[in-house]
């Protein structure tokens, strides 16, 4: 009985494989989100003046920040929870394959989110937001960078009690 209940608790983690399926099949909204910024660019490139230009660059950096964080996420969260990705003899891989834990992937989390962050915040700046939202963008994102730093410092407290344990 104890094996049964077993290996229908280690067979349960294959329920996630639709996740993370979902995770990379939104790759294709932003990428359609990048294509119609690109347009927007390329429509106004000549006539519009550079800020608005910036604005738009800043968005498709975001988006591509966006989709680089769903990507990783579905791949290493495969990978740590579901089954090893074997490549080929020679195939290229991404570097960080089979070296992700879930710590590594909570630090690269909250550092995109801290990048997302950044960019909204020099968006609304370079918009002439008003003083109090911008207050408020600014505050929001000192404290993603503090959540940050403090799950980095956990991650890495937690690998030094483990080297010594």
């Amino acid at each position: 009985m104890e094996r049964y209940i077993e290996a229908m608790l280690l067979g349960g983690r294959w329920v996630l494989l639709p996740l993370y399926v979902a995770l990379l099949a939104s790759v294709l909204a932003v990428f359609a989100v990048v294509g119609r910024e690109l347009w927007h660019l390329a429509t106004m490139v000549m006539t519009a003046p550079e800020t608005e230009i910036l604005l738009v660059l800043l968005s498709v950096l975001d988006l591509v920040l966006v989709a680089n964080l769903l990507v990783m996420v579905a791949v290493s969260s495969y990978e740590s929870f579901v089954s090893r990705i074997e490549t080929a003899e020679g195939a290229s891989k991404p570097e960080y394959l089979g070296k992700m834990d879930s710590g590594n992937v909570k630090v690269k989390v909250a550092m995109s989110i801290v990048m997302i962050s950044a960019i909204h915040l020099l968006r609304a700046f370079m918009n002439d937001t008003g003083t109090e939202r911008m207050l408020v963008l600014g505050g929001t994102h000192l404290v993603f960078v503090v959540s940050t730093v403090l799950i980095a410092w956990i991650d890495i407290a937690g690998r030094g009690k483990g080297a010594k344990g």
